[in-house]
């Protein structure tokens, strides 16, 4: 049969491969990168104490309500009613407490010609004292030199 014996092969020449140039790829233009255009979107939760109360304690209670669901916002409007106002003993706290980091702005609406706009200063009083204390608890916690 064969001249070979067992565990032999036969030895041929060896068969030199001649590189063979790859075709010319056509090169297809590159497309710029797509740019989606993403709008701003600001969230707003608006709170309405307009209605009627009877104790503070049902005003706290509605706000808390209205705002249970928001837990991030940009602003945070907050319609404030006379009885709102005439029967709940720190709303400007209850206020800066329910939106202090959760909202980065926050509206607060009283009614025209009242005596009540004092309130508005007692929320922005009371975000900075919240805000000093946040810091301050921040620093605490953070290692020292790190």
């Amino acid at each position: 049969m064969s001249d070979r014996t067992v565990g032999q092969w036969p030895v041929r020449q060896p068969v030199r491969l001649a590189s063979v140039p790859a075709p010319a790829a056509e090169t297809a233009p590159v497309a710029p990168p797509v740019v989606v255009p993403v709008p701003e979107v600001r969230l707003v939760v608006t709170v309405d104490l307009t209605g009627h109360y009877d104790r503070g304690s049902d005003v706290t209670a509605d706000l808390y309500e209205q705002t249970r669901q928001s837990t991030d916002c940009h602003t945070a409007i907050v319609r404030l009613g006379e009885e709102a106002l005439r029967t709940a003993f720190g709303l400007g706290q209850a206020i800066a407490a329910r939106f202090f980091l959760a909202a980065k702005r926050i509206e607060v609406h009283v009614p025209a010609g009242t005596r009540w706009a004092f309130i508005v200063s007692d929320v922005q009083q009371h975000l900075r004292i919240m805000t000093a204390d946040h810091e301050r608890m921040l620093n605490s916690l953070r290692t020292p030199g790190g």
